[in-house]
């Protein structure tokens, strides 16, 4: 397959998908894999490591202003969810990132499309009921940790997979089963999703690695990641001027729309 060099390309995807992420509190990794490989032209597979390392890029950037907005000692309290459910979710991207070396582009390509239409469902519940934090879970140490190292387990599968920082699936699950509030539960998720993708990143750099080409990172990773970070900031900042529920909807049928179309057909593995 051949891949077009164009990093003013790469910026401008960056730019837009990180302008839809900021606008909802994510870093819009989701939106950033049907463009990778229907537009720029990588693999499944190599789509996966390149969306890891633009999802670590944006979150390292956006983390200091995100810690000064929620202070980390709000956070405390919460360690013990944020600790086993990091747990979970750093084993299953070891485990997953392993698998998914091993995994052919057209099975990877249909688990990609399973994955990003029930993130996109996620997205719409999500924009269609506004749901109050309510603690489901115990208050005892020991179901707070199991109960957040099992969903880990499912993130951290999920975050190998798409090169994401599970955002969409860490935030609802902090709010919904520790009654976190959403805000907090978006500098929990931001704690989580850096560590795993770090993770996953260390299976991804082996020998044929498409990380390992310079012409990727020149023309893609770098200029993806910087339209990424101003993208972020600039859909912050005009956060106020959409509703926030309205965007998700909106953001959930076109992530549905666009992962079908790229992904419903993909080429046949390479000999």
């Amino acid at each position: 397959m051949t891949r077009p060099s164009r990093p003013a390309l790469s910026f401008g995807i960056g730019t837009a998908v990180g302008t839809a992420g900021g606008l909802i509190g994510l870093g819009g990794a989701e939106f950033r894999l049907p463009a990778l490989v229907g537009v720029l032209r990588f693999s499944a597979k190599e789509a996966v490591a390149v969306n890891l390392v633009a999802s670590f890029i944006v979150l390292a950037a956006a983390f200091p202003f995100r810690a000064a907005a929620v202070p980390m000692a709000e956070i405390v309290p919460h360690l013990p969810a944020v600790l086993g459910m990091l747990a979970g979710a750093m084993s299953a991207a070891w485990v997953g990132a392993g698998w998914l070396r091993k995994t052919s582009d057209k099975l990877l390509g249909r688990l990609i499309l399973i994955l990003l239409v029930v993130l996109g469902l996620v997205l719409i519940a999500e924009g269609v009921f506004v749901v109050d934090p309510y603690r489901l879970v115990g208050e005892g140490l020991v179901p707070t940790v199991l109960v957040a190292a099992a969903c880990g387990v499912l993130i951290g599968l999920v975050s190998s997979l798409l090169g994401v920082a599970g955002g969409e699936l860490i935030i609802p699950v902090f709010v919904l089963l520790f009654g976190v509030d959403v805000k907090l539960a978006g500098s929990m998720s931001m704690l989580v999703g850096m560590p795993t993708i770090a993770v996953g990143l260390l299976r991804h750099f082996g020998t044929g690695s498409v990380l390992r080409e310079r012409p990727v990172w020149r023309a893609t990773i770098l200029p993806m990641g910087a339209g990424s970070v101003l993208g972020a900031i600039m859909g912050a900042l005009a956060l106020g001027q959409i509703p926030s529920q309205a965007l998700k909807i909106g953001l959930g049928v076109i992530l549905i729309w666009s992962a079908w179309g790229v992904f419903r057909h993909l080429p046949p593995d390479s000999p």
